[in-house]
């Protein structure tokens, strides 16, 4: 299969992108061998060294697998790889991590409501116990325990919500969301304003009371937007996120009448 020449001009990227797209497209199928690396590297006009890299990535997203005595061959990809491969650039960004608390706000705005429709007794329980750990961690300044109980917390919000798939898409972004919170946790006044939001969540939770416990879980995630852009100097463009009409509107609904 002969491809069009690229330019050399952020070479591995463009060889990346070039090799994503022929399989995301399935012009390369599973299980299809890839040509050798002389002749492939020829008809993009980079050299092989470039090629390996892109490859690499590649493969470390699972989209293409090297087998002993026939080459390297494409492979259906994994969301656990690609998530990884995503986590090692995250934060470089600000559009990723835009995009990354915009999802987040999306999915777990919904955990919340149906954790308020399907949590059990047990499940509030466990969640407290979340919250101790993370009260715990906080007076001992441990920031790395404080950002597992984090995630330990989030995580357990999607089991208490009865829906699979939601659960799999957190745990699918579990490596990231762990980075994550640990990269956010570190900002002055995170990890205390963060354990005043989960212990409010799970009170709406507890309290079946769906819209609080959504809203809470929206400011929690607007309150993070805030400190991003406040320390990490990143526009976030929160008005235009997921969620913020939703505070908006609650916002508006509590303001006294004029007389």
């Amino acid at each position: 299969m002969d491809v069009s020449p690229i330019q050399k001009a952020s070479a591995t990227a463009k060889v990346f992108e070039a090799l994503y797209e022929m399989i995301a497209t399935g012009r390369y199928k599973r299980g299809q061998k890839l040509p050798p690396q002389e002749e492939l590297a020829r008809q993009l006009g980079v050299s092989r060294n470039t090629l390996r890299e892109a490859v690499n990535k590649l493969s470390t997203m699972g989209l293409l697998v090297s087998r002993q005595g026939v080459g390297t061959v494409v492979e259906p990809p994994t969301p656990a790889g690609y998530m990884s491969a995503l986590g090692g650039q995250f934060l470089l960004d600000p559009l990723s991590v835009r995009e990354f608390i915009e999802a987040r706000i999306c999915i777990e705005r919904n955990v919340v409501r149906l954790a308020v429709a399907r949590a059990t007794p047990e499940d509030i329980v466990e969640a407290g116990k979340i919250l101790e750990r993370q009260r715990k961690a906080v007076l001992h300044g441990d920031g790395a325990e404080f950002t597992r109980q984090d995630l330990a917390f989030h995580l357990r919000l999607a089991e208490m919500s009865g829906n699979r798939v939601l659960q799999k898409f957190l745990e699918t972004t579990h490596d990231m969301l762990q980075r994550f919170i640990g990269e956010v946790s570190v900002l002055p006044g995170a990890i205390e304003d963060a354990l005043g939001f989960h212990g409010r969540v799970t009170e709406a939770i507890a309290a079946r009371d769906a819209d609080r416990a959504e809203r809470e879980m929206i400011l929690h995630l607007f309150d993070v937007v805030r400190r991003i852009e406040a320390n990490l100097n990143i526009d976030l463009q929160p008005n235009a996120l997921c969620g913020f009409n939703f505070i908006h509107r609650k916002a508006n609904t509590r303001r006294p009448k004029r007389k």
